[in-house]
C-alpha cells in the first residue's frame, strides 16, 4: 500500500488534471473556423512538440531507446490515440459537448470488456451490468440524435471512446515499459491526419492559433503529464471515479459560457452513463480495500 501522503497528492494531481481538461469543449466551442480539420492540424501540431520537449528534458540523449522499447503495442497504441483525438473534435462538432463526453463517460466499461476479449482478464458481474447500462444510455443519445440530426456526431463519439479504450489495452500490454512515446506518435500521426482532412488549408485567423496553442501545447501536455505522473500510485478504480470530473464539468462549462442544453435525451443518456461507471468504480474501490483489510 502507497503512503497515506502519497496517494492523497496523487487523487489532487489527478482531479487538478481532471478539471483542467474539462475546459475541452468551451475550447473547441471558443473556435472560429468551421473546419474541424484544421482544429485537428494545429492542436495536435502544437501538442506534438510540447510533448517532445517533456521527453527530451526527461531521457537528454537516452531518448532513442525510449522510443524503440515501445514496440507494437506503442505503435498500434498511437495508432489508436491519434484516431480518439480526430474522431473527439469531429463528434464535438457534429454533436452536443455533453453527449460526446457523456459517451467518452463509457471508456472505462469499453476498456473492461476489451480487456476480456483481448487480454483475457476477468470481467465481473458488476462489469457487465454497468456496461449494458452504460450502452443503453448511449441507445439513449444517438436516439435523442435522429431527432435533433446528431445522430452521426453521436455514432463518432461512440468510435471515439472505442479508440481510447484501445490504446488503454496498449498501455496495458507495455505497462512494464515507459509509454509516453505512445502518445508523441499519436500526436504526429493526428497532424499528418489533420493536414490530408483540411487540404492543406491552413489559414485561420490569429484568434483560432492562438486557442490552439494554449489548448495544444500548454493544456494537453499539462494534462497528459500530470495524469500519467500520478496515475501510478493509484488503483484503476479510483482513477476512473477521478476521471469523471471532465465528464461531468465539460458540459457545465458550455452549458453556462454557450447556452449549449444537451437536450432531454442527453441528459438521461448521460446520466446512466455517468452513474453506471461511478457505481462500478465505488464497488471496485470498496471490495479492493475489504481485500486489502
Amino acid at each position: 500500500m502507497w503512503p497515506t501522503a502519497t496517494r492523497r497528492h496523487a487523487v489532487l494531481v489527478v482531479a487538478f488534471s481532471s478539471f483542467l481538461v474539462s475546459i475541452n469543449g468551451v475550447a473547441l466551442r471558443s473556435i472560429e473556423s468551421n473546419d474541424p480539420w484544421q482544429l485537428v492540424f494545429f492542436r495536435q501540431g502544437f501538442f506534438f512538440p510540447a510533448l517532445l520537449l517533456v521527453l527530451v528534458l526527461r531521457y537528454g540523449r537516452n531518448i532513442v531507446p525510449v522510443f524503440r522499447q515501445v514496440g507494437l503495442p506503442g505503435i498500434l497504441g498511437g495508432i489508436a490515440v491519434a484516431l480518439a483525438n480526430v474522431l473527439m473534435i469531429l463528434a464535438m462538432t457534429y454533436t452536443t459537448i455533453a453527449n460526446t463526453l457523456f459517451t467518452l463517460g463509457a471508456c472505462p466499461l469499453i476498456t473492461a470488456v476489451l480487456a476480456r476479449l483481448l487480454l483475457n482478464e476477468r470481467l465481473a458481474g458488476a462489469t457487465i451490468i454497468a456496461t449494458i447500462i452504460a450502452m443503453i444510455g448511449i441507445a439513449v443519445m444517438v436516439g435523442g440524435g435522429i431527432a435533433t440530426d446528431t445522430v452521426g456526431g453521436n455514432l463518432i463519439a461512440l468510435a471515439c471512446a472505442v479508440c481510447f479504450s484501445l490504446f488503454v489495452i496498449c498501455l496495458r500490454v507495455g505497462k512494464d515499459r515507459d509509454m509516453l512515446p505512445t502518445s508523441l506518435l499519436g500526436a504526429g500521426l493526428g497532424t499528418l491526419i489533420g493536414a490530408v482532412g483540411c487540404g492543406l488549408n491552413l489559414s485561420i485567423s490569429q484568434h483560432d492559433l492562438w486557442i490552439c496553442f494554449a489548448w495544444g501545447s500548454l493544456l494537453m501536455t499539462t494534462v497528459h503529464t500530470l495524469f500519467t505522473a500520478a496515475s501510478r500510485f493509484l488503483p484503476g478504480a479510483e482513477l476512473m471515479l477521478i476521471s469523471l470530473i471532465e465528464f461531468t464539468l465539460g458540459p457545465l462549462w458550455v452549458w453556462i459560457v454557450f447556452a449549449e442544453f444537451p437536450g432531454t435525451t442527453g441528459i438521461v443518456g448521460g446520466i446512466l452513463v455517468l452513474g453506471a461507471v461511478a457505481t462500478r468504480s465505488l464497488c471496485l474501490i470498496y471490495l479492493a480495500r475489504n481485500q486489502g483489510a
